[in-house]
């Protein structure tokens, strides 16, 4: 018998290869230990309330999360897109707390697991962030998103 390919077998290869292909060909340039640029910030114009940049920022440098972690703490942020007290998606303590709380929380798990890390980052990182074993979709989503945002405030 023929196996004929739905629609769902399509797009299931399509994530999955896309997850691959990152997995296999994609890679960070290490940290920077300098403080977030300005610069940057001007690429996220619009995604962002002023309050809201400034409230990340400082939890960024209270963490020490520079460079491309900076960034990253961006990239969640507008990847989870949490409600008030969950905006970076983060449960446990800082769940239903405010943005401060979870934008710390959010910079210090990138920080102490890029240290760790020994695949793409955001593979690794979405693999502790958002288990495939708690949620597989969840999982899949959440480095598809990241990586998008990422790279969108990294150019």
């Amino acid at each position: 018998m023929k196996f004929k390919w739905d629609g769902l077998d399509l797009i299931a290869v399509f994530i999955i290869g896309f997850v691959f292909g990152f997995l296999f060909c994609y890679s960070f340039s290490s940290p920077s230990s300098e403080a977030p640029l300005p610069s940057c910030e001007s690429k996220m114009g619009g995604f962002f309330t002023s309050k809201e940049t400034a409230t990340i920022k400082a939890a960024a440098k209270r963490n020490g999360c520079y460079g491309d972690n900076y960034l990253l703490l961006f990239a969640i942020r507008k990847a989870e897109n949490g409600r008030a007290g969950c905006e970076f998606g983060v449960k446990g303590a800082a769940w239903d707390t405010d943005l401060n709380t979870q934008a710390g929380w959010s910079a210090a798990t990138i920080v102490k697991t890029r240290a760790r890390w020994n695949k793409t980052f955001i593979d690794f990182l979405g693999d502790r962030y958002c288990p495939k074993e708690v949620d597989l979709e969840g999982n899949i989503n959440f480095k598809k998103n990241v990586r998008f945002w990422f790279e969108r405030f990294r150019k």
